[in-house]
């Protein structure tokens, strides 16, 4: 599981629950909307900068290795997360947005921004 230790040490977590809706504006403002469904999920997930890369090197390499590519098995608990509480449970997820990390200062990790996971819902 090359991605889970990202969800367990996140120092956030959002989740797009929103349906995929079609919407239209009339020329008299009337909206109209109509819903597509409930698409994948979207995991935004912020790792904390400043973790020790001895600490972290071996899990960043296992999630370089799996990269854009695997699909992996994730949990989200409501332990760690209680306001997660209505996604909380097991995914199938792929990365989508792998960002770069930097070794700064005495050997801590720095992010450029968020991992970004897709539901495999195939």
């Amino acid at each position: 599981m090359a991605f889970q230790w990202i969800f367990d040490v996140a120092e956030s977590i959002s989740v797009n629950r929103l349906q995929n809706t079609s919407i239209t504006t009339s020329r008299g403002g009337i909206i109209k909307a109509i819903s597509r469904g409930i698409p994948p999920k979207i995991f935004t997930v912020k790792l904390p900068d400043g973790l020790r890369w001895e600490d972290y090197a071996t899990l960043i390499q296992q999630a370089e290795a799996a990269d854009r590519i695997e699909v992996e098995t994730i949990i989200i608990s409501s332990t760690r997360f209680p306001w997660m509480s209505t996604v909380t449970g097991t995914y199938t997820v792929r990365c989508r947005d792998f960002p770069q990390w930097t070794i700064f200062a005495r050997n801590q990790v720095n992010w450029n921004g968020p991992f970004i996971f897709v539901e495999s819902i195939v």
